[in-house]
């Protein structure tokens, strides 16, 4: 989309790049009719399912005529849309002073916050009134001007309140969308009001006054098990001076029960109000014992089980969310994924052949160099692997709560005589020590990065067998599929680490004594995820019995691994330019997949490799990270 800089779109030439996130990118633009610069949003058309396109385009139509009636001095103003090579777009009026998240991070004085966020309670009033509710209503979404006066933006999740049954088709899909921090617990089971509005209303002012958000964690599942399971942190715990009749105000604005609420953003207002001019405020004489039962909502943790369904439900909208919404993609505003039917297509291994095909494309059928396996001599106790003592922890847990196992490095045997011809001749490769993945990363764990919009969702959200994959919860502890090289990069880099070399990776596989699969000779369905197991992707803790010598999961089948390498003869040699990451072609991919099979399972093996387009993405690929030592 920063390719657009330059262009013509409509009148308005594209200046530069303002914002870019999973729906739209927004340019600043310049309008030579009007002689003045506008900000320019443009939806984008790969972010939805290519059938839903045609619904869009009526939506966005049907909504951009109700956004340009708006006229309210605190709301930013809708001046013209149109489309551009299929994709809608809005011209809003541009505002140059930045946003108010950009003032958060240290607690503001109260009367300074409700100050400052009056104008956008009036605001949300008044589009209430007019039967649209804001849906996404957070810091990033309040402008400021260059004075200091801040404007409501961002009306493009907006959902209209119409009743007809065309109407509610069209805004059907809208189901779930917001920003998980600043969502009401209703809004997970895609059940919005204005009332959910008036919550997110309440998280921003919640925020200005104790530099806290009231629930955080690292995923939209995170956030929202604290919401359902634990009462909302008094605002007085962060700020001790916090008058008694403000913190009474904030808890009941958040209150978790839509009808503990205030009835209406009208009502907030007045009360905000209230506090300023020093009267009495309605949510003090709320009895304590009401407010601390709807805040609390009266869960045990100990009482949930891993599907986080508690044993009591006391807020049914949220364990309804929990169970259907927790990986539905409500990240960072994302409603949709790309669709690419016909993304089934298996990348194949064989000896000769490059897999450059597009996604699209379905493969030949796979074809192998025949091979021997010959029996290795029984090996050698564990303890002779791996050292009883390192100076490092076997195993560790990286800043984003991945396990890793550590690898000791030092010489081993890469590639197999008596394997296929890209894996010949078995020589002797060094590397030095380092921590690997001790599992593939799962959807739970990708969805991390894509909920801190440091990634990119997986290009296609089922699976080959599975409509519903990604965003399922309860494919949570399953490989992450349909990402491409450069998407596994970004994640790991995300995480501080990197993909692994072939050479880790295949050390880390089959250790120091040249072991032909993960636990030593011979494969079964009870080791690894081959062709005719599971017949699609499994749990990446699922084999216990298929560890590697340093007790790493699933480096046989389930899924093929990127690494960093380029495709390049053996011997392999880490300086001869092949872990050169400017460099473009073919990556190396390693461990087989669920899919894959070769005479005795020799598609799994610990030496196998498959070389394919950096740009592939497939059913049949996923990865894992590395850090050194």
């Amino acid at each position: 989309m920063s390719g657009l800089i330059g262009h013509i779109i409509g009148r308005y030439q594209i200046l530069s790049l303002l914002g870019e996130g999973g729906m739209a990118t927004v340019y600043k633009a310049h309008d030579p009719r009007l002689e003045r610069e506008v900000a320019l949003k443009v939806i984008r058309r790969e972010a939805f399912p290519p059938e839903d396109i045609d619904m869009l385009l009526k939506r966005f139509e049907r909504e951009a005529k109700a956004l340009g009636k708006l006229s309210h001095p605190n709301i930013v103003g809708v001046i013209d849309y149109g489309e551009h090579d299929g994709s809608p777009y809005l011209v809003m009026v541009y505002v140059p002073g930045g946003t108010l998240k950009e003032r958060l991070g240290q607690p503001m004085p109260w009367k300074d916050a409700i100050r400052m966020l009056l104008p956008i309670g009036r605001a949300l009033e008044y589009v209430h009134e007019r039967g649209i509710i804001n849906r996404d209503v957070k810091p990033s979404n309040i402008l400021m001007t260059e004075d200091g006066q801040p404007l409501l933006s961002d009306f493009g999740l907006a959902k209209l309140f119409e009743k007809d049954k065309e109407s509610t088709n069209l805004t059907s899909s809208g189901t779930g969308i917001g920003t998980p921090d600043y969502m009401a617990p209703e809004q997970w089971t895609g059940e919005p009001t204005a009332l959910s509005d008036l919550y997110s209303l309440g998280v921003v002012l919640y925020e200005m006054i104790t530099g806290h958000r009231p629930y955080t964690a690292d995923t939209p599942a995170g956030i929202l098990l604290k919401q359902a399971t634990e009462s909302l942190p008094l605002p007085k715990s962060y700020i001790q001076d916090l008058p008694q009749n403000v913190e009474s105000v904030l808890l009941k604005v958040l209150a978790k029960e839509p009808g503990d609420r205030y009835p209406s953003v009208r009502v907030f207002v007045q009360e905000l109000e209230n506090l300023l001019a020093g009267r009495a405020v309605d949510a003090t004489n709320t009895k304590p014992e009401i407010l601390r039962e709807h805040m609390t909502g009266k869960i045990n943790k100990a009482d949930l089980p891993h599907t986080l369904v508690p044993a009591k439900k006391p807020f049914p909208f949220l364990l309804a969310g929990i169970g259907a919404l927790v990986l539905l993609g409500v990240v960072g505003g994302l409603l949709f994924v790309s669709a690419n039917p016909g993304m089934f297509a298996a990348p194949t291994a064989t000896a000769a052949a490059t897999s450059t095909l597009p996604p699209t494309d379905v493969p030949p059928t796979q074809t192998l160099i025949p091979f021997t396996e010959t029996p290795l001599p029984d090996l050698p106790p564990t303890e002779t692997l791996i050292p009883t003592f390192t100076p490092f922890p076997e195993e560790i847990l990286d800043g984003k709560n991945a396990a890793m196992r550590y690898i000791p490095g030092g010489e081993f045997i890469m590639g197999s005589d008596n394997a296929e011809a890209d894996s010949r001749p078995a020589h002797k490769v060094t590397v030095a020590p380092f921590y690997i993945d001790k599992f593939e990363v799962t959807n739970e764990m990708y969805d991390a990065c894509v909920y801190a919009r440091e990634c990119r969702r997986p290009l296609q959200s089922g699976s080959a067998t599975r409509s519903s994959y990604y965003e399922n919860p309860v494919f949570a502890n399953y490989p992450v599929i349909y990402v491409d090289w450069k998407m596994a990069k970004t994640y790991c880099e995300w995480r501080g680490a990197r993909l692994p070399t072939e050479a880790e990776w295949e050390i880390a596989a089959r250790g120091a004594d040249g072991r032909s699969y993960p636990w030593g000779e011979g494969v079964d369905c009870s080791r690894a995820n081959s062709a005719g197991c599971v017949g699609d992707t499994a749990p990446v803790d699922q084999y216990t019995s298929g560890l590697s010598p340093y007790g790493v999961f699933g480096m046989a089948g389930n899924v093929w691994e990127w690494t960093t390498s380029l495709f390049d003869f053996y011997p392999y040699d880490a300086s001869d330019g092949r872990e050169d990451l400017t460099k473009t072609g073919e990556r190396m991919a390693r461990g087989g997949s669920w899919h894959t099979f070769g005479g005795n399972g020799g598609n799994v093996r610990t030496d196998i490799r498959l070389k394919l387009d950096p740009a592939y993405y497939g059913a049949y690929v996923g990865f894992r990270c590395v850090v050194s030592q």
